[in-house]
């Protein structure tokens, strides 16, 4: 028996397993969620922040690949059957199966029993989390699309017994972030700049915070904001 269902998406455990060089990084996630309400972008809470927009590098979506078979050695080889069967679809469909807390990287049928195996939502259920991960290419690429090539691929996927997997929502992700850092900190060095510049030339600006961490949350469909937390003080040179 096979069912799809829509779940909202959640963030899977850490894969002990050594990360690649190239880290893609998951955008959605409480790690980017700065504070109730995404406070630092507030109009309420102070000027919106400074940072970097451009397009993510692709669509992830969560799937949970499960059994609910009352015998725990039946579910768990009913599961990595349909887990098996889940890579050998992505591989004719051109979609990669990843995983990772927000750090991602390939999975294959040789690293795949390393993944957290979890209980699931109802009694007698078990899961194992992982990503199907489309990069975002073209002007017309968006999250309905992506959604909607996610469904059919689960759809052909071939259950064992009573495995099943559950599709969480789209979001996006981004290749090795860290390598935006220059770009945000010159943004952040222009601004504060101007600010200096509107007190005369007797006065400068100091900046602290810039080797902080870089924070980056969705800003659109398929748009990543990228910032660092920092502050400066106009002062006489």
């Amino acid at each position: 028996m096979k069912r799809l269902m829509i779940a909202a998406a959640t963030v899977c455990a850490a894969l002990p397993m050594q990360l690649a060089a190239q880290e893609t990084i998951v955008v959605t996630g409480s790690r980017q969620d700065r504070s109730a309400g995404n406070a630092y972008f507030s109009p309420n809470n102070g000027p919106a922040a400074i940072g970097v927009t451009r397009k993510a590098d692709y669509f992830v979506t969560p799937l949970y690949v499960s059994s609910d078979s009352r015998d725990r050695d039946t579910r768990l080889a009913e599961l990595y059957a349909m887990f098996e069967a889940t890579l050998d679809r992505a591989d004719a469909q051109g979609i990669a199966i990843v995983a990772g807390r927000y750090k991602l990287q390939p999975v294959t049928k040789d690293n795949m029993r390393q993944l957290p195996v979890v209980g699931g939502n109802r009694p007698d259920t078990n899961r194992v989390q992982v990503y199907a991960r489309i990069p975002l290419r073209g002007d017309d690429a968006n999250v309905r699309k992506t959604a909607d090539r996610i469904e059919a691929f689960v759809k052909d996927i071939t259950a064992t017994g009573r495995s099943f997997i559950d599709v969480g929502t789209t979001g996006l992700a981004i290749d090795n972030p860290e390598q935006y850092r220059p770009d945000v900190v010159r943004h952040v060095a222009k601004e504060a700049t101007s600010y200096a510049s509107m007190f005369g030339n007797d006065y400068g600006v100091s900046i602290d915070g810039l080797d902080g961490e870089l924070y980056w949350q969705q800003s659109s469909e398929t748009e990543v904001f990228m910032y660092i937390d920092h502050s400066f003080t106009v002062r006489p040179k």
